[in-house]
């Protein structure tokens, strides 16, 4: 069992709030880490674990500490969940991946409110951060790239090896060397 869960766990059952863990404090390399832009994706809501803060500013259902929730956060805190409830198109949120976790940069609300609605999976720009030790997968699950059908004739295609344009040209339409340094039309 995961500790930082296990952990959290007991804190809930005691009715404190407890601080959600910030990905530089579980690993401290974090910071100077390669990364890997592994693009738009859905993220099992289940495998957000936590925060890129530091300090994380968020308790464990990823809403703001207590101390930090305004005005200002009721209203967006408000506006966010009657845009849910309406099924307005939501911006992804930002996510580093570290292993088969994933890390908040930039979306805590959103991912406090689809926890709250019971919300499965989520939209995520996702970064992988590449460390010595931390085992991750080559393939993302989920990734809207793989989806893509023909994938390897997709790349062949960016690169003008199986342009149609380039294997099937009308005879007609081909022009010398010397037809293109003439200038001439016909």
């Amino acid at each position: 069992m995961d500790p930082v869960r296990s952990v959290g766990r007991r804190l809930r059952s005691l009715g404190q709030p407890r601080t959600l863990p910030s990905l530089y404090d579980r690993y401290p390399a974090a910071g100077s880490a390669s990364r890997r832009p592994l693009g738009m994706q859905v993220v099992p809501i289940d495998r957000i674990v936590g925060t890129a803060r530091h300090p994380s500013q968020n308790t464990d259902d990823f809403k703001p500490l207590p101390t930090l929730r305004g005005e200002n956060w009721r209203g967006r805190w408000q506006r966010l969940n009657s845009g849910m409830q309406t099924m307005v198109t939501l911006p992804p949120v930002d996510l580093l991946r570290v292993g088969r976790d994933y890390w908040v940069v930039d979306g805590h609300n959103r991912v406090a409110a689809a926890r709250e609605r019971g919300v499965v999976g989520i939209d995520a720009d996702v970064v992988e951060l590449l460390m010595a030790g931390v085992e991750g997968s080559h393939r993302p699950p989920h990734s809207v790239v793989g989806s893509l059908a023909g994938g390897e004739e997709l790349r062949q295609a960016a690169t003008g090896r199986l342009s149609r344009t380039a294997l099937h040209r009308p005879e007609a339409d081909e022009l010398s060397r010397s037809d293109l340094l003439r200038g001439d039309d016909s």
